[in-house]
């Protein structure tokens, strides 16, 4: 547990006032809180080498497009999905983007089954950019040296989970217009990120907060928990009903038939 500094910060009683400001600007970075663990259930099977291929590899940091000799590996899981992690050449040879891509398959790995299974494939560059995802060809992209960061942190399973939000579920839920009705008739935001891009972040922000308090409460500071409730209701009330239609639990798999 690491969210004692928060609880303290937090206090035991807000006024009403403070309520509706935000809780901390981002539900990843800017705060304490494990809500993933690394040693939680994780669903990956095994990691199978594709050889080489070209691919395209978006950057933000601009550049060609398509990539010659991008190392390609299959992640495959217990519950039958398979995610595509394609690791750009300048990453080095297949075994240091081998280092790189195993602990992000674990992280691929902890995620709802249903998230995974419509994870189209995943890029990893070299750098320290922040990820980003593409909701249409339902894909993130993360960097290698951002995610030694995210994994000194205790970050990279979050860090998966927002972008896997992105990927998954941003259409049709982000603009639907339960969800922005829910976001009216709550009012205020749980995260600064999710306040000042309510249309690309909040969703993101605020599940990744609710799918903790729904499925793991204890690794929640109460104080947290009853300012989810208060805060976003409607939100919360949103992502419980979305999360009992999609997240239900998937037969695992033997890992040989699986990997053959």
């Amino acid at each position: 547990m690491r969210h004692a500094a928060f609880a303290v910060a937090l206090g035991a009683c807000l006024p009403l006032s403070a309520a509706a400001e935000p809780l901390f600007f981002s539900s990843v970075t800017s705060n304490d809180i494990d809500y993933i663990l690394t040693d939680d259930p994780d669903a990956l099977a095994c990691l199978v080498d594709r050889g080489d291929g070209r691919r395209e590899m978006p950057d933000k940091r601009g550049g060609p497009l398509m990539a010659e000799g991008v190392h390609l590996f299959d992640a495959r899981y217990l519950d039958g999905a398979m995610v595509p992690i394609w690791a750009h050449p300048r990453l080095g040879d297949r075994d240091a983007a081998l280092a790189t891509v195993t602990p992000l398959a674990h992280a691929i790995g902890k995620l709802p089954g249903f998230m995974r299974a419509k994870l189209d494939h995943v890029v990893l560059l070299d750098g320290d950019e922040s990820a980003f995802a593409e909701d249409r060809g339902r894909f993130f992209v993360v960097y290698a040296e951002n995610l030694a960061r995210r994994i000194a942190s205790h970050d990279l399973e979050e860090t998966v989970f927002h972008e896997s939000v992105h990927a998954t579920l941003d259409q049709p839920h982000a603009a639907s217009e339960a969800w922005r009705a829910a976001q009216q008739a709550d009012g205020g935001f749980l995260t600064g990120y999710g306040a000042e891009n309510p249309d690309g972040e909040d969703l993101a922000e605020t599940l990744l907060i609710a799918y903790a308090a729904l499925r793991h409460p204890d690794r929640l500071p109460a104080a947290l928990t009853e300012r989810l409730r208060r805060q976003v209701p409607h939100r919360l009330a949103f992502i419980e009903n979305l999360l009992t239609r999609l997240d239900r639990p998937a037969a695992m798999r033997d890992r040989a038939a699986v990997c053959g």
